[in-house]
């Protein structure tokens, strides 16, 4: 099948070649080339073949002699070329089941491929992985790749996950730390389902599989971390078993985890269990310092984006100017991201006197109970915002698709600014480019 050439880096070896976008990269030293993970191994090889399939069907058969470290100069749309391995389980609490009953064709996709868990941290149940996945992953040392676990009992697990068979887990981690693997894993906690004794079985059994901070450099496989994430819920979602943790539960689990970090802190020299920002949240608490989360394991998991922020905020807090900032200016969030903003934005308006407004948005689109910012859609924006009121709207760039300025809700971010007569600027999501974009700087 090959991997269909997207951009090609210029004065690239693959430039040099004549290769061009829309070409397909077929083998290398007649090796089929599935994936990245194919590339990237090849790749370091001094003497190459390459097999590549022009746009006018032609075949070209490329001889390259090479440095080591030379990258080829080929870019491709997507990671995987053969497809990507589809989630065959049935989880409870998937998301993608609670989604609205007309989504986009692309958020129905359920990924379960160990290549992506490689390649993109993607989390993977490890239900459908072969003895051909398993050598792979070995002979190819692709590590650390990323495991839900959710628990480790395996009747609770096949339960979870709407497997026809008990789900056991840690065998499956135990191979693959036995290949030198290195695991993130994540519990999705369902209150009422995986908690209690349930969790404190599962905490207990991958800190038996923790690898020591002082092994790291040794080769070792072994559990890295873990994730405690609350369970999300939309308005779609009809399981009445689901629901969401309460004020008090959240800051029980806090004080549980709490506890068990500095319990882990001396047995394997991390804290290896880590809350979600969404808990702290929840129970009204303080989130931890960003030291409290080592070096940041799951933070696209949204486990110490807000400590992440916060401290670097305070890298570049004498940065503001002292005189005001063009424009009326509103910044989007949503309902978990106003606290985090709301020291940055008063502290700012203090140092410039700048016309600068906080919108906390209301999720109409998914529920109010969907508080992530990342999710919130156009029509929601066009809901919340006062039209004609605001200069520019600042949203982050994670509310949009990867490679396309749409919302969720596949409203265009050009569709929002006529509807609220104010000019859209997309921004990354941290302080520096918070502050440049209002500043044009």
């Amino acid at each position: 099948m090959g991997g269909k050439i997207s951009a090609i880096i210029p004065d690239s070896i693959a430039d040099e070649l004549g290769i061009e976008p829309g070409d397909t990269l077929l083998a290398i030293n007649d090796q089929p080339v599935n994936d990245l993970i194919d590339l990237n191994y090849f790749e370091d090889e001094e003497y190459l073949e390459l097999t590549v399939e022009k746009t006018d069907g032609e075949v070209w058969v490329c001889e390259v002699d090479k440095f080591a470290d030379e990258v080829l100069g080929f870019e491709f749309a997507a990671n995987v070329f053969d497809g990507i391995r589809h989630c065959a389980n049935h989880c409870l609490f998937c998301f993608v089941d609670q989604l609205h009953p007309d989504p986009r064709a692309s958020l129905l996709l359920k990924d379960d491929d160990y290549r992506m868990s490689f390649l993109e941290g993607n989390f993977i149940t490890c239900t459908n992985l072969t003895e051909d996945d398993y050598l792979r992953i070995g002979e190819l040392r692709l590590s650390p790749l990323y495991v839900s676990v959710h628990t480790v009992d395996p009747l609770l697990r096949q339960f979870l996950l709407g497997q026809k068979k008990p789900a056991e887990i840690l065998l499956t981690l135990q191979k693959l730390i036995a290949m030198g693997c290195r695991i993130h894993t994540q519990i999705v906690l369902c209150p009422g389902i995986n908690d209690g004794c349930y969790l404190s079985e599962t905490l207990d059994s991958l800190a038996n599989l923790g690898l020591a901070k002082n092994k790291i450099n040794s080769g070792l496989g072994g559990v890295l971390s873990v994730a405690v994430v609350p369970v999300g819920l939309t308005r779609f979602q009809q399981n009445a078993q689901l629901r969401l943790l309460t004020r008090a539960e959240a800051g029980a689990l806090i004080d549980d985890i709490e506890a068990r970090q500095k319990q882990y802190l001396s047995q394997l020299g991390s804290r290896f269990v880590f809350a979600a920002d969404e808990l702290y949240l929840k129970a009204g608490r303080p989130f931890p310092a960003a030291a409290a989360y080592e070096d940041f394991p799951q933070i696209e998991n949204g486990v110490g984006m807000a400590a992440q922020f916060i401290e670097r905020w305070q890298a570049v807090r004498q940065s503001v100017p002292q005189t005001p900032a063009q424009d009326k200016i509103a910044v989007i969030t949503g309902k978990n991201g106003q606290p985090v903003l709301a020291d940055m934005i008063q502290e700012i308006k203090d140092i410039s006197h700048s016309d600068l407004t906080i919108v906390e948005v209301a999720n109409t689109f998914f529920g109010d109970t969907v508080t992530a910012t990342g999710l919130l859609t156009g029509s929601c924006l066009i809901k919340a915002v006062e039209k004609n009121v605001y200069q520019r709207l600042l949203i982050p760039s994670n509310m949009l698709k990867f490679d396309e300025d749409i919302f969720l809700d596949d409203i265009s971010v050009d569709q929002v600014a006529e509807k609220l007569g104010a000019t859209v600027q997309i921004v990354a999501p941290n302080p520096a480019d918070l502050l440049k974009a209002i500043y044009h700087i």
